[in-house]
């Protein structure tokens, strides 16, 4: 993957999250402002009536007040608080040392880019904070060294109800990946899921102009993408129009755009995932035979001219350029593309009807390749007196992005700065909150559900679904948020099967040796296959060597 393309998908993902982040949950209470329309501090935390739910454990202060020592990544944002805060000294974090009776300073602070090394450094060293967050290669050193303490006794007697819930929702796999021989050594986080599932999205206005009807099989697919390369579906008298676009990175779970992840996953082959087969046992999907057999329909596929032929010399711009442009009617990629990069092809031509459709398997079923409920954990120090305090404080910030339990919100961008503000910048969210925000919104439109008692960023985007809906694609943005966050999380609240990355097995691979190579050697060997630098059978001997690489030791210590 390129830096460009790399960059682009993290800072999307990033403003996916934010956007969740306001959206998850019940609105929050409205900040006090001043005459001037300035935002003011609610009264001190010692000073208000705290509800029975601050008498619960989850919330408890500390009869004494506890000390606790953090590191912080974000220093680069810090201009972005208010006169007089900064990490170090600001409302929120005054809150939550008030609300649980708390002295928290910060070891040190740097800006982001430069925190995984420092954290790496102070690992390698064994000076370490009372806490801080991790990675899952950090966290897989951290409990090989001992250095970590025992979270068991603490996530189910101190966590409050909606993070026991969001673990929950995950089926105990969040957990798992916490769980080293039966103990507990983080708090991971949990992400929403609705990214990995790849849609088709294709222009409705092209079908209808050429009598054809949406996909719902990989052979839909191809029909169409032919029909649009042949038939001149823009009306222009050119041979100008693609069918399917493509990237250098054909598979990558979650948010691939232009990813050819899902026609994989139509032969029952789940490419980079290390998950569990029929009889248990961990393979590494991208060297089964189901992937010969996807990589022999993308061969074909190929080579009638259905791919964009220079795909695999180009990143995500390029791509995008080509349904932008209006060249293109068919894109692959998750829910969220409406906002990016299908607005701008509807900004050009208010005549782009993008629809996104679920592709069904070879069982009929819907089937897609998952990304990680978990991607890092907070961890304590091993010896800290209050392991508790860390639990605790996740349960207040949860409660300051939410809204929930009257707690206060400061900042009119509280969005764009809370984790600047936030002690431990970490949050636990729903699983599968981008469908049941769908649920909700069809809800309120077929009137099951009062709009009114929706979040106030929820009912922001419901007059858009209902601006967009009145008048189809005059406001691109409200057009975008009503395909986003209606008719394609829509499509995702009807139900699919996820296959995902074994627990154990994502913090094996992350971390060995070989895995570097491994996964060149892979990116490398589809990316001929598809393009005919080499032929089919090559995938014989990439597998081949891939095992005799390293991989089958790799698989061997995850089965053990």
């Amino acid at each position: 993957m390129t830096k460009a393309l790399y960059l682009k998908v993290v800072l999307l993902m990033v403003f996916v999250v934010l956007v969740l982040s306001a959206c998850a949950a019940p609105a929050p209470s409205e900040p006090a402002t001043s005459a001037d329309g300035a935002t003011t501090a609610s009264e001190p935390a010692e000073d208000r009536e705290w509800g029975a739910w601050r008498d619960t454990d989850p919330y408890a202060p500390f009869p004494e007040t506890v000390q606790l020592t953090l590191v912080k990544g974000g220093q680069e944002a810090a201009s972005l608080l208010p006169e007089g805060e900064s990490i170090e000294d600001n409302r929120a974090l005054q809150y939550i040392e008030d609300a649980l009776n708390l002295d928290i300073t910060f070891s040190w602070v740097v800006p982001s880019d430069s925190f995984g090394d420092k954290l790496n450094l102070a690992i390698a060293s064994g000076d370490i904070p009372d806490a801080m967050s991790v990675d899952a290669i950090q966290f897989q050193q951290l409990v090989a060294a001992g250095a970590l303490e025992d979270l068991t006794p603490y996530i189910e007697q101190y966590a409050n109800a909606d993070i026991l819930a969001n673990y929950e929702q995950t089926g105990g796999v969040a957990l798992d990946a916490a769980t080293v021989d039966g103990k507990i050594y983080g708090i991971p986080n949990v992400q929403p899921q609705a990214d990995a599932p790849l849609m088709v999205w294709v222009r409705q206005d092209w079908l209808d102009k050429l009598g054809l009807e949406g996909p719902e099989t990989i052979d839909d697919v191809e029909a169409i993408a032919q029909a649009f390369i042949e038939q001149d579906p823009d009306g222009n008298g050119a041979d100008d129009t693609f069918g399917l676009t493509g990237t250098m990175v054909p598979v990558q779970v979650p948010s691939n755009l232009h990813g050819f992840d899902i026609f994989f996953n139509v032969y029952g082959a789940f490419p980079t995932l290390f998950h569990e087969n029929d009889n248990g046992e961990i393979v590494y999907g991208s060297v089964q035979p189901e992937a010969r057999e996807a990589l022999a329909r993308l061969v074909q596929m190929y080579d009638d001219g259905l791919i964009d032929l220079d795909f695999a010399i180009k990143n995500a711009d390029q791509a995008n350029e080509i349904v932008i442009s209006g060249q293109g009617g068919i894109m692959v990629g998750p829910w969220w593309i409406s906002w990016w990069p299908l607005v701008d092809s509807v900004k050009n031509d208010p005549n782009a009807d993008w629809q996104p459709f679920m592709i069904k398997d070879n069982n009929g079923e819907y089937t897609y390749s998952m990304g990680a409920y978990t991607y890092g954990f907070v961890v304590v120090k091993k010896g800290y007196e209050h392991p508790e305090a860390l639990i605790k404080i996740l349960n207040v910030q949860n409660d300051l992005s939410y809204g929930l339990n009257d707690a206060p919100q400061y900042y009119p961008n509280f969005n764009e700065i809370w984790t600047t503000l936030f002690p431990v910048p970490f949050l636990i969210e729903q699983p599968y909150v981008v469908e049941r925000m769908a649920t909700e919104y069809q809800q309120a439109l077929d009137g099951e559900l009062d709009p009114t008692t929706l979040s106030e960023a929820m009912k922001l985007e419901f007059e858009q679904i209902q601006t967009d809906m009145a008048n189809p694609r005059v406001d691109s943005a409200s057009w975008a948020t009503r395909m986003a966050r209606l008719d394609a999380a829509a499509l995702l609240a009807s139900g699919y099967n996820e296959v995902r990355t074994d627990p154990a097995a994502a913090r094996i691979f992350p971390s060995d040796p070989n895995w570097p190579s491994l996964k060149k050697m892979e990116e490398e060997a589809y990316l001929q296959i598809i393009t005919g630098a080499q032929p089919l059978e090559y995938f014989d001997t990439f597998v081949e060597r891939w095992y005799a690489g390293g991989g089958q030791e790799l698989l061997d210590k995850m089965n053990q």
